[in-house]
């Protein structure tokens, strides 16, 4: 397991979020996200424990080493070493050795385009609020590094249902329909969302 934190997202998100802390698991070749606050080791540890309950909740991942950068705070070393971790800093000006910095590049680049696909009446405010699907779409077109012909999606969480989950842009625009009893004659079918 490696993680980072991105630097500052320029816009404050409605709920205060500001930064991503970026995880990649190589055997899998998934990336992670967990939106942050601060920078600080509380917010650090606390998108620590999601990230790493959500990893050991698929069955399949249970991290037992952890890269992260040699600025990391000890508390959030501790919560690593608790889970039974063993920590390892990249050594000062050798970003290159955390892999989530490669990591970070791609989430960023996936999420950036995103983003510019999003209705212009979006609310920039709820950009934390599109993580969840970012990382399922990113994770469905990368390819998993022991297992190459499935997507590392499938190497967590196994086979996507598009039947029972149909994906469709975040943040455009839709239309809801208005039943018949509840509109005019000549009343349109639906209305903005």
């Amino acid at each position: 397991m490696y993680t980072d934190q991105s630097g500052p997202f320029p816009i404050k998100s409605r709920r205060k979020h500001q930064y991503i802390m970026v995880a990649v698991e190589l055997d899998g070749n998934y990336i992670d996200a967990e939106p942050l606050k601060t920078r600080n080791a509380k917010d650090l540890t606390e998108a620590y424990q999601k990230i790493f309950s959500r990893w050991k909740a698929t069955g399949v991942v249970c991290p037992n080493w952890h890269v992260l950068d040699n600025e990391a705070p000890e508390k959030f070393k501790q919560a690593i070493c608790e889970n039974n971790c063993r920590v390892e800093l990249t050594p000062a000006d050798m970003h290159r050795r955390n892999a989530a910095e490669r990591a970070i590049q791609t989430f960023k680049s996936h999420f950036k385009s995103v983003l510019a696909g999003v209705s212009d009446s979006f609310p920039i405010r709820e950009w934390d609020e599109l993580l969840p699907q970012t990382i399922l779409t990113l994770n469905l077109l990368r390819q998993s590094h022991v297992a190459p012909n499935i997507s590392a999606y499938a190497y967590h969480h196994g086979s996507f249902d598009y039947n029972r989950m149909p994906l469709a842009p975040m943040g455009c625009a839709v239309q809801f329909h208005v039943k018949p009893d509840r509109r005019k004659t000549w009343g349109e079918h639906s209305m903005d969302g």
